[in-house]
């Protein structure tokens, strides 16, 4: 059994030599099951060609000919495995019958025997095997989705929208320097004040609420830790979030995460091994909450802002549809909803698909929400939405019945906006967060309604 210590150790490289994801009988009696993902050997290897450039796109140090050698290996005890415990079958069946028939005893005690042997040699076989499965499944999961057709090459980005072109000639004040508004420490302190405090839910509640009304969102409420099984199944790079350090705990593969309830993977915990009828895809979620995240800050420089803060208050989208072709159609709904949102803030802002090697190995295809950062003198990612395919949802099992079929749905979402991110931009931009235009803010009317039901609400509990 690993050590907390060991454990931790290796939770913070992307490559684990034991996966929560899928634990072999070996290890069982030490780590209860708590998922196990359809692993579809055949579709992954079915277009190796793809999967090759899938994986050099993204700067994967994979060597895909050395896992389909352990795959052959594995697949070969995989199949004598079967046959023996095919052979066992029929023996027991013939004991059976052998009894009613008032068979020999000589005979039943020859088929006895065998059964003893075969039953060794399961075993035995078993042993061979679970190292073999362990290796091979390990690096199975590693293997990474299908790139889209519309995901540029590494090191490029495509441009697909832009609003507004930003001032050369303005003179520039970071946003660090406005105390009035901000007081800030490092990465994990800072303090929102008047109205940048004020924006900070403003924004939140202003795009949850427009992608409610004019999407047909459901708004949710996420919890703010993930299991690893979890991230494992996203395909999360575990560096990226915070291990928590927990007492007592009975699955010492299974550790929790903060990741904040504005995060993706905090709907898959209710997602998991979920089945739906496709009369109700597609499922679109929305949910606005914290987000903890520990690499988004190393991609804007070693000086610490707020462009670098660990810590922020996000929009997180999620939608489930049965077809890859409706999945793409969501996407594009999505951007049109957040762009809407954006250009009633007028500033200089971009949409672009990010490159394959920015890409996490479960997202096909990304496209990034940027605004324009002055001190910085480029564009700053403030929100993005991906397409995930049904890589995903095997690993979940997160599925829709169509009558005997399962069908593996198709996931698109992601944070739509980073609060902390885009304030910062803001100022430094010249708007005064005071009298920014927010799309999607409730009118006095709808306050007034929501008030009456919150009322209501409370009513109950007297």
């Amino acid at each position: 059994m690993l050590s907390l210590r060991r454990l931790a150790q290796s939770c913070f490289t992307n490559k684990r030599h034991i996966s929560a994801l899928y634990i072999t009988g070996d290890k069982a009696n030490e780590n209860y099951v708590t998922l196990q993902p359809y692993l579809d050997f055949a579709g992954t290897f079915r277009d190796r060609a793809t999967l090759e450039q899938s994986i050099a796109s993204r700067g994967l140090d994979i060597k895909l000919e050395t896992v389909l050698q352990k795959y052959q290996q594995y697949q070969t005890h995989h199949e004598q495995l079967q046959r023996l415990h095919e052979e066992r079958d029929l023996i027991s069946k013939q004991l059976k019958s052998g009894v009613k028939e008032g068979k020999e005893e000589e005979q039943l005690k020859t088929l006895r025997e065998r059964g003893k042997a075969l039953r060794n040699e399961v075993k035995a076989i078993k042993l061979k095997l679970y190292p073999i499965e362990d290796d091979f499944i390990h690096d199975f999961l590693q293997l990474p989705n299908r790139l889209h057709a519309q995901c540029p090459p590494k090191d490029q980005l495509k441009l697909i929208y832009r609003h507004g072109v930003p001032e050369k000639n303005r003179q520039i004040t970071c946003h660090l320097e406005h105390t009035e508004l901000l007081h800030f420490i490092d990465n994990n302190r800072y303090y929102l004040l008047e109205q940048a405090a004020h924006f900070d839910i403003n924004a939140m509640q202003a795009l949850t609420n427009y992608l409610v009304t004019r999407g047909d969102f459901i708004p949710t409420s996420n919890p703010d830790f993930v299991r690893c099984v979890l991230l494992e199944a996203n395909a999360t790079p575990l560096a990226h979030y915070h291990l928590v350090k927990e007492e007592h705990l009975q699955n010492k593969l299974n550790v929790a995460y903060l990741t904040g309830g504005g995060a993706f993977e905090s709907f898959l915990g209710a997602m998991t091994k979920l089945c739906v009828y496709p009369s109700v895809l597609p499922l679109k979620y929305v949910a606005c909450g914290r987000s903890y995240n520990r690499e988004e800050g190393k991609l804007y420089g070693p000086t610490a802002s707020l462009y670098t803060a660990t810590q922020t208050n996000a929009v997180q989208s999620f939608v489930a549809t049965l077809k890859a072709e409706e999945a793409e159609e969501q996407m594009e709904q999505l951007l049109n909803l957040a762009i809407d949102f954006y250009k009633a803030l007028d500033v200089p802002f971009r949409v672009t698909y990010s490159p394959a090697d920015s890409l996490t190995p479960s997202e096909t295809l990304r496209a990034s929400l940027e605004v324009y950062a002055p001190s910085l003198k480029r564009y700053i990612t403030v929100g993005r939405i991906s397409n995930y395919g049904n890589f995903v949802s095997k690993r979940i099992l997160f599925s829709s019945r169509r009558e005997k079929h399962y069908d593996f749905l198709h996931l698109v979402g992601g944070p739509l906006l980073y609060t902390t991110k885009l304030i910062g931009a803001l100022i430094e931009l010249g708007v005064d967060l005071k009298t920014c235009q927010l799309l999607g803010k409730p009118s006095s009317q709808q306050m007034t309604q929501q008030q009456k039901d919150l009322q209501e609400f409370k009513d109950l509990f007297k």
